[in-house]
């Protein structure tokens, strides 16, 4: 049973800020509310507020301009996986979203929720780092921005002070030479883990490459090192060098054994989807070149 608390709705994100310092650790505030109200039903949070930021308009706004989408917090997945501009602009990111959880789950749950929550395992945090996504945070002392990485402290921690307000994702869209690919493996419509991959070819070589992979450790992560090793070789030395470096994503990922797998096999699976979704992600940079020259 949920404890009683009284719901507050702010009209826009300067009163949500001011209700956020003026209530304290009162007050939580509440978008889609699917993680929130299993968390107050079973007593590990305590609100006696919450603040319902769903009716604040430029929270659910989507925008976009000649090279990036901008993303409000209170944007649900089911949008983000149905919504015209990111299927055209960001298609890895509406690939990764219609495979959160459920079609409930995905027409309640916000991606600023999804977000703030930093549950190790989940979907959308993998596919945003693949894009170099930075967030928007509104507090009393006005706006700041981050990279996202940034913004993902570790397992269910993030840099958002309590009075402050995740507002916006601003999401770059891949330069128009990338294929991308996103693929996970699952149980029970939890990811148990998750690999991102965008390369670019050029004269047969992989001009350029980034990876990501979630769910193994307490964050999703970029594998910078590992992309600069394979950026500027042929694709068949990079798969040799992904599955050669197995000591370099246990010391990055730093895998976590829990009821979905163990750190063992969550390190043995990130290197085949690693290599797979690389492919993946060079074979839709061939489909491209060949629709151009055709």
């Amino acid at each position: 049973m949920l404890p009683p608390f009284k719901i507050l709705n702010p009209n826009s994100v300067s009163d949500a800020v001011g209700e956020l310092a003026r209530l304290g650790d009162q007050a939580k505030l509440y978008g889609g509310g699917t993680e929130l109200l299993i968390l107050l039903r079973h007593n590990l949070l305590q609100a006696d507020y919450l603040l319902n930021i769903k009716p604040i308009a430029e929270l659910s706004e989507i925008h976009c301009n000649d090279n990036s989408v901008r993303i409000g917090a209170s944007v649900t997945h089911r949008r983000l996986e149905t919504d015209p501009i990111i299927r055209d602009r960001l298609p890895m990111l509406a690939d990764a979203e219609s495979q959160v959880a459920n079609i409930r789950v995905r027409g309640q749950g916000t991606i600023g929720g999804n977000l703030c929550f930093n549950d190790p395992h989940s979907d959308p945090a993998t596919a945003l780092l693949i894009y170099n996504a930075s967030v928007t945070i509104q507090g009393p002392n006005g706006a700041r921005q981050m990279p996202l990485q940034q913004f993902l402290r570790g397992m269910y921690a993030t840099a958002l002070e309590p009075d402050e307000l995740l507002v916006a994702i601003d999401v770059p869209c891949l330069p128009a030479e990338f294929g991308s690919s996103y693929l996970r493996i699952h149980r029970l419509q939890r990811p148990t883990l998750t690999v991102a991959v965008a390369a670019a070819r050029r004269n047969g070589a992989i001009e350029d490459v980034r990876l990501a992979v979630g769910c193994v450790g307490s964050t999703a992560l970029r594998l910078s090192e590992l992309e600069a090793k394979i950026r500027s070789g042929e694709p068949n030395d990079s798969r040799k060098i992904i599955r050669e470096a197995k000591d370099y994503l246990k010391k990055t990922l730093q895998p976590i054994d829990d009821l979905l797998g163990s750190a063992e096999y969550k390190l043995y699976i990130a290197g085949v989807l690693l290599e797979r979704a690389l492919t993946q992600a060079l074979h839709s940079v061939d489909k491209k070149q060949d629709g151009k020259n055709g």
